[in-house]
Formats: C-alpha cells, structure tokens, sequence
C-alpha cells in the first residue's frame, strides 16, 4: 500500500505546501463503475453508502479564505453595531499584532520549505517548529499546514510515530485535510498500524466525495479522479492484510449451520436420493442403530456439524455398509455447506466414479460438484461439470436447469434460453425450469428495454403461485425479480403472502425488512422488529445477520453493524466468507471513526423508487 500511496503522492505538486492554494476540483469525473467483480475493498463503498438519489447532491460548498478571516459585523443576517473608534482601535490594534505573528511564522514557514528542498530536514523540523510557535491559535488553517509541513520532514527522516502524531494535528484543525490525511495513512502502513491506515483511505473516499459534491453510491463505486482506484486499491490491501490476520487468530467455529440456509441450500438439488423419505424410513426401520440412522436424526434435531462425523464412523465400518454411497453422498453434502470445499469435492468425486452408483446419484454428486466450484469462484471448472454432467446425462432436466441458472447469473442471457427451453423439452411440467427462464426472460426483456415483455415475464411467473406457494426457492425467486424491477408494492405483497404461507422463515422476514425500507425509509421501526424476529428464529442465519448490519450502517450505527459482523463471522464456514466478512468488519469500524471525525451522516437512504435494488438487497444477478 506504501508504495501505491508513494506513486499518488508524487503525481502531486509537491509533498509541502509552499502556498496555500485551492484544491482544483474542476477535474472531478462523474464516472460509475460497478462493483461487480472488483477486490475486496472496493466493496467497501458497496456496503458503506446507500444509494440515494441524485438530485441530493449539494450545488455548492463554501470554500475558506486561504488567509485568516477576522470576524465581520454580519452575523447571519443581523447586522452588528459599528465599532467605536475607541473599540475599534483596540480591535485593529489586536488585529495587527495576530497580522504580525502570522506573517512571521509564514516566514518561518518558507524557510523551513527552503531547508527542506535542500534535504536538510532536522534544519526545516526546526523552523516548522518556530512557525508553529509563533502562529496564532486561530490560524488554524495555516497551522495546520505548518503540522503537515513538519510531518513531511520527519517522513523524509522515517520518523513515522513522529509523522503521525503531527498529522494527527493537523487533522484535528482541519478534518479535510486530504494531503495530511493520505501521509498519516502512508506512515501508518509503515509501522503496520493496518486500522489507522485504513481508516484514513476510507476518510480520503468521504472526502473526495463531499469535495466534489456527490457520494458514493452504495451498489457502485465513483471514481472521481486520479486518486481514487489508488485509495481503492490501496484499503484493498489493508483489508486484505487486517482479515487474514483477524481470521488466523480465530478459533474453530463452533456454532451451528443455520437451519434455515441448510434446508433452501439442500432445496436447491431436486430429488436428491440423499433426502428421499422412503430412503430416509428405510434406514430407520433395517438398521435404527447405524451411524447413518444417527446422522438422520441429527438432521432432523438441526444438529448439522455432527452430520459428518457420522457419516464417516457408518464408512468406517469394519464390514462395507450397504449405504455407503448415500453416507459418502450426505458427507459431502454438509462438507459442502460447511465450506470445507475439498473434502466435498472428494466425496463427490467418490460417487460419481463409483461404477455401483445411481444414475440419479451421480447427477446430484455431479451438480453439487459443480456448485463447490462456483463458491470456489472457479465459474470455469463448473460450466465445464455442467456440460460434462449434459453429456454424460443427455434426458435429464437438473443439468439443463443447473447451468442455465449459472448462465443467467454472468448474464450469458441467450445461452441461459436454450438451456431452459431443453430442460422443458425434456420435462414439460418441471416448475424449476418454468420459473427460472421467466426469470431469465425479464433479464433478457429489461436489457432491450422492452417494459411490456418484461410485465408479461412477471405475469407469466405469479400464476405458478398456487402450486408453488410452499416452495422457499420460488418465494425468494418471485420476490426478487419484482425488486429487481422496481415493483417494491408488488414485492411486499407476495412477500406478506409468503410469510403466511411459509411462516418463521428469516430469510423472508429479513427480506420484508429491506423491502419496507426500500418503499419508505420511516419503516425503520418495523424493519428493526422483524430483523430481530428473524434472529430471534435462527440466531445463526448469516444472511439475515449481514442483512441486518446493513440496516444498522444506513442509521449510522456502525459499532452495531460491526457486532453483526461478529456474529456472522462465528457462524459462517469457508475461507472466502470469512475473508469477505473480516474485511467488511474493519471497513464498517474505521468508516465509522472516519464519518464520526468528518462530522458527517450517513448520505441518502434506502434505494428510491427511480433506481434497481442491489443484489443483497434482493436485486438479482
């Protein structure tokens, strides 16, 4: 990050303030990148401001008087008494004296500048001093510049405690002190104080942003000018950095899986023989002491974490258990919603090289194999499990439906068509596959803005609500696709129907929290009471935990944000998840610090009527 920040500083006039210009923003670019697919740290802003609507942002901003301004005889619009001239020799005579100092300690300034040129730095460390000295208090426009003038120099002696500890004063009297606030940063990164460093990046984003009258959109990021993907890049890897090691020094989780992520995870893989109930009873009924049977009823207790282990022991056994293929199946299975992705691939692999296994078996082991891959992020080595799985499986419906899905996830909108047309051919009354392509197609009709068959799309999909009205996934789905076209009314009515019909489920309370938010940001109150019923249902729901600490940042409460995060980082598995949420923890704390500093608010609200939903928000990719 040093380095990066070096190379911003250098493309600067100069590390010293010789004068005391104005920052020329006529420069600043409204240029919009999305968030989607950049490093971590970019989605700091992603999950630090909330999008708002543009004509919020502010015309103007009042700029200072590069010299020390003395009190006028306008107040406001009150018009003070003229001074008499006894007053007011007294007062220019004060005036006089302050005009002196300061022009004394600018002088001090510009030799200390002068010394500095010369690589003489104790020399200039001296008469920054004197300048700081001799300046008047209410100067602090100027004395700030004399603090960040003698940090430069202890930087140059690589006194960085010393850097700090200067610009730290500086900011004090001057909060929007980019210069100074990019060299405590640097100089924090040196002596790897990661949170300072990354609450002062964080603070360069605020502050560019309130320069140049605009924020930061919460789903995209605004790069305004050549700074920007600097800082970007550079809290990237301070994050980076602070999530390893917060993640190193954890212990082993052991809270349990959320029962709700489990059984929408398992909902995903139709007719998948591991969850078959006549298996199920079959095994209960030939063999209720088995290991197997055990790890079934740890299903049904909720007791996910123990599914495993007992999977292995029925594996184990000394003579070959006639279910070794399903326990193999339902190991991998939890190794997968665990995150223990290798372990996962292993058993899948197990099954579908297992010339004794089910057709149906090896086309579930094969999509789930797939799916370790998508959250390994290797989308490569899934599409080429779908094709293969196609191949291999030419009449079944799952594969088609599986990677259409995925299709539409990277926005292969065309592709996405063809697979779920074939999956239809193949079986005409397959709901999954229905719904999907009119999720597919609304996709396919808002790119071409064709609103009229985007409507048709969303009228097609409500009359499978009858049969489907039971189905979490089809909820999620339908609710979704309407947020994602800025049918919020809509939205919160299904979802009101959804609840009644799929009563305590968090995912759909949390869902109707950000949906009331969405249409109108008073809900807050019963946005907060069904987030905490949610929690209440299923204390370990990441989703809901995440969702929840989103709600927290957009009222500015970003120590509860964080304790969200905690939460959600005890009950999630999976490097990648920990990672995302450490750094996520870190960006919310020291956004915070640095807001609270700035003395500004959290900008804008929840989405406006006139703009998509971000995806966590219920925007689908």
């Amino acid at each position: 990050m040093a380095s990066i920040l070096r190379a911003v500083a250098s493309n600067s006039s100069s590390s010293i303030d010789s004068a005391n210009p104005a920052n020329d923003i006529s420069k600043r670019l409204a240029k919009w990148a999305l968030v989607i697919g950049v490093p971590t740290a970019v989605c700091v802003a992603a999950y630090l401001v909330y999008r708002q609507q543009q004509d919020l942002a502010k015309k103007s901003a009042a700029r200072r008087s590069p010299l020390p301004t003395s009190l006028t005889s306008i107040t406001g619009t009150t018009i003070q008494p003229t001074p008499t001239k006894a007053a007011g020799d007294t007062l220019s005579s004060s005036n006089n004296r302050t005009k002196n100092r300061l022009t004394l300690a600018i002088e001090l300034k510009n030799e200390g500048n002068i010394k500095y040129r010369e690589n003489k730095f104790n020399e200039a460390i001296d008469a920054y001093t004197k300048a700081i000295e001799a300046c008047p208090t209410e100067s602090t426009e100027e004395l700030s510049q004399f603090y960040q003038n003698r940090a430069a120099a202890w930087e140059s002696l690589k006194m960085y405690d010393k850097v700090i500890e200067d610009c730290s004063r500086a900011i004090e009297l001057n909060p929007k002190y980019i210069k100074c606030i990019q060299r405590r940063a640097r100089a924090a990164e040196c002596i790897k104080n990661f949170e300072l460093a990354l609450e002062g990046l964080l603070s360069l984003l605020l502050t560019y942003n309130i320069r140049s009258h605009s924020f930061l959109d919460y789903s995209t990021v605004c790069f305004l000018d050549s700074y920007q993907p600097a800082y970007i890049m550079a809290a990237d890897k301070v994050l980076t950095d602070l999530a390893k090691r917060y993640i190193e020094a954890l212990p082993s989780s052991t809270a349990e899986l959320s029962k709700d992520y489990v059984r929408t995870s398992l909902n995903e893989f139709e007719d998948d023989p591991i969850l078959n109930l006549a298996f199920i009873d079959e095994v209960h009924t030939s063999r209720p002491d088995s290991a197997l049977a055990r790890a079934y009823q740890a299903y049904d207790e909720c007791r996910f974490t123990d599914i495993p282990s007992l999977c292995r022991q029925e594996l184990e056994l000394p003579l070959p258990s006639p279910y070794k293929l399903q326990a193999t199946l339902l190991r991998g299975s939890f190794y997968l919603l665990m995150g223990d992705y290798r372990e996962a691939l292993a058993d899948f692999n197990a099954v579908i090289n297992d010339p004794n296994a089910t057709e149906q078996m090896r086309i579930i082991a094969e999509l789930k194999r797939a799916n370790a891959k998508i959250h390994q992020r290797d989308l490569e080595g899934a599409v080429y499990d779908y094709d293969q799985c196609i191949r291999a499986h030419p009449n079944a419906c799952a594969p088609f439906v599986h990677r259409g899905m995925l299709k539409t996830l990277v926005e292969s909108y065309s592709e996405a068509h063809d697979d779920f047309k074939e999956a239809l051919n193949i079986s005409p009354s397959n709901l999954r596959a229905k719904y999907q392509q009119l999720i597919n197609d609304a996709k396919i009709a808002n790119k071409a803005n064709r609103p009229e068959r985007v409507e048709q799309a969303l009228k097609n999909f409500e009359e499978y609500f009858d049969q489907c009205k039971n189905d979490i996934y089809y909820a999620l789905a339908l609710t979704s696709c309407y947020l994602e076209n800025d049918r919020k009314d809509k939205a919160l009515d299904y979802l009101n129907k959804f609840v009644k019909e799929i009563p305590n489920n968090p995912t759909l309370l949390a869902l109707k929290a950000n949906c009331l938010m969405a249409k109108d940001p008073s809900n807050n109150f019963e946005a907060e009471r069904l987030f905490l019923q949610a929690l209440e249902i299923d204390p370990s729901n990441e989703t809901v935990l995440t969702m929840f600490a989103m709600f927290k940042c957009n009222r500015n409460e970003f120590e509860e944000a964080a304790n969200l995060y905690e939460r959600a980082i005890q009950c999630t598995r999976g490097e990648e998840k920990l990672m995302q949420y450490a750094a996520l923890l870190y960006a919310i704390r020291a956004q915070g610090r640095a807001m609270k500093r700035l003395k500004i608010n959290f900008p804008g609200g929840f989405p406006q009527a006139n703009g998509p939903l971000p995806n966590w928000l219920g925007g689908m990719n």
